[in-house]
């Protein structure tokens, strides 16, 4: 009796399996298209750009029932997760399922931005400082609340009116270098020089190149120079965001980027296009191949995780900036991935 109770009773774990894969470039329904772009020339593409997701069961109340946490364990695709590891005791189901609505929105306005600077258009913004680092050579010059405007190194002044304003210029300021801020606190203009600090390796043992400021930034009063809408329910995170950015960019160009074929993919994207790792991408490869993807995007961060869970006659490409995802279309486009970089190159496992 008591073995049967335990496995209707909910358990403390959380299931993780596949979810579905959506061609971004298709409706969402019969009237409603996905992606929708209006105030500017768009282009007809026969390239099917997928994102990929994970179909979690389970919340942040409560585990999945006994039964179905013990069948999951013979499920080669399902996973088990401690609620715990995933939520914290004071995070309430409505309150992840706010969060998880947030992520995207946020990942849809980074991907517009993102896609559209790649495509020719800029958007204007305002950017503020949300927090400083605790080991940052701003400490003493920036805080909370202080909206930049100016960034000078070696002369040469650039105005703050987007994100990739600041990037490109940090790109290219070696570790250990002093800039020039322009900023206004209280309405009252100020500089302040700031030391820069190199970027540590990632998992992959990669540095990112030029330095950081050491600060957490505020992107604000977004200024979109075209309309683009979203058809997507009922699915939360940030993960879909290089995928979205691929098909901004594959509409406002001519041409079908990625030729005729399907590609599926994952991965954060930033103002100035840096790809971010995502959780559960072994089950968003399956996602992917279920749709009939045989090419697949992955964050450089994630490729150790697709080790051994690659699906027959799918090729999985490492990328780290929407550049990367650009290219990476193209050249499956024209019939020639020998450049591309693969996920077991990235973590040097053999093929």
């Amino acid at each position: 009796m008591l073995a049967a109770v335990s496995l209707v009773m909910p358990s403390s774990l959380i299931v993780e399996q596949a979810g579905p894969a959506i061609d971004v470039t298709g409706d969402a329904s019969e009237d409603t298209p996905i992606l929708t772009i209006s105030g500017a020339s768009t282009y007809p593409s026969d390239t099917q750009f997928y994102m990929t997701t994970v179909s979690a069961y389970g919340t942040a109340d409560m585990g999945v029932p006994g039964a179905q946490a013990l069948l999951a364990l013979f499920m080669k695709d399902s996973q088990t997760v401690p609620v715990r590891s995933l939520y914290s005791a004071e995070q309430s189901a409505e309150q992840v399922d706010e969060q998880n609505a947030q992520l995207m929105t946020s990942s849809q306005d980074s991907a517009a931005v993102a896609g559209l600077a790649k495509a020719g258009y800029t958007t204007p913004m305002t950017l503020s400082v949300a927090g400083v680092a605790d080991d940052s050579g701003a400490r003493d010059v920036l805080q909370e609340g202080d909206v930049l405007t100016s960034i000078t190194y070696e002369g040469t002044t650039t105005q703050l009116t987007t994100f990739a304003d600041l990037s490109t210029v940090l790109a290219d300021v070696p570790g250990g270098k002093q800039v020039v801020i322009g900023f206004t606190r209280d309405g009252n203009e100020r500089e302040g020089t700031v030391t820069t600090s190199a970027y540590e390796a990632d998992s992959t043992g990669w540095v990112h190149p030029g330095s950081r400021l050491g600060i957490y930034v505020n992107s604000e009063d977004l200024d979109f120079p075209v309309d683009i809408s979203y058809g997507v329910n009922d699915i939360g995170g940030p993960s879909a965001g290089n995928m979205f950015a691929l098909a901004i960019y594959d509409k406002l160009t001519e041409g079908s980027l990625g030729g005729d074929n399907i590609i599926a993919g994952t991965g954060t994207v930033s103002y100035s296009g840096e790809i971010g790792a995502i959780g559960g991408i072994q089950h968003k490869l399956v996602g992917a191949a279920e749709e009939g993807a045989t090419y697949f995007l992955a964050p450089a961060e994630n490729c150790a995780e697709t080790i051994g869970y690659e699906p027959d006659n799918m090729q999985i490409f490492a990328v780290r900036t929407l550049d990367d995802s650009i290219a990476a279309a193209e050249a499956i486009g024209n019939g020639d991935t020998s450049g591309l970089i693969t996920c077991r190159q990235v973590v040097g496992a053999t093929e």
